[in-house]
């Protein structure tokens, strides 16, 4: 029975949470909702096919099977469309229109999806189907922009580590900070940050437009 109880309990309290952050939606919505400044970059399937086959090098040299040290480049264009296939495939996130840009140092994501594609934390995800399926398919745009840091592997052995770190996260055009991503997406959006890498990388770097990948 107390068990029944502590379970009504997080019920009304997850409601009534997601009563609050759906109220301040709707306050914000002036700006949530607008469509920020974006510029559009065309990409295509084959971007991403490309983008593949060059971090394969990546792992070629892991495994000592290239004896290549240049540096590995990517396009804004390549980047773009691996990303979004990822985003769409494994954690439902799909933006349309879509892109990321580079300039020195950072990186900066653009994208339009649906309101529902953000809520996958806790209480949000489970209680997402209270809300009016019109909110839930409203359109809604990202941008971030952020950082990446790698912490190096072993090469051929013990992979390294490369790591997002967000400085700004916009809804519309109403900037946030970083946090309401998270309480958003929960679990998933920490995962989204942070992803292995072949040993051999040493670091990544932005540069304007494209971004280069150094190995060891």
């Amino acid at each position: 029975m107390r068990l029944g109880c502590l379970g009504c309990l997080v019920v009304v309290i997850g409601l009534m949470f997601l009563a609050v952050v759906s109220g301040g939606f709707l306050f914000l919505s002036g700006n949530i909702f607008e469509e920020p400044k974006f510029d559009r970059l065309e990409w295509s399937r084959a971007d991403a096919s490309s983008a593949r086959f060059k971090l394969a090098e990546l792992v070629q040299r892991d495994a000592g099977h290239s004896g290549r040290q240049d540096p590995v480049f990517l396009s804004e264009q390549e980047v773009s469309a691996l990303v979004a296939r990822h985003l769409a495939e494994t954690v439902g996130l799909r933006l349309d229109p879509f892109a990321i840009r580079f300039v020195q140092g950072q990186f900066v994501l653009q994208g339009r999806t649906v309101v529902g594609n953000l809520l996958q934390g806790p209480p949000f995800a489970q209680l997402a189907h209270q809300l009016p399926a019109a909110q839930l398919n409203r359109p809604i745009w990202i941008t971030a922009r952020g950082y990446v840091a790698v912490e190096p592997g072993e090469p051929g052995g013990k992979p390294g580590r490369a790591r997002a770190t967000l400085i700004e996260f916009t809804l519309g055009r109403q900037p946030l900070g970083t946090w309401p991503f998270f309480i958003l997406m929960g679990p998933t959006g920490y995962g989204l940050l942070k992803w292995p890498v072949p040993g051999t990388v040493r670091d990544i770097e932005f540069e304007d437009r494209r971004v280069l990948v150094r190995t060891r």
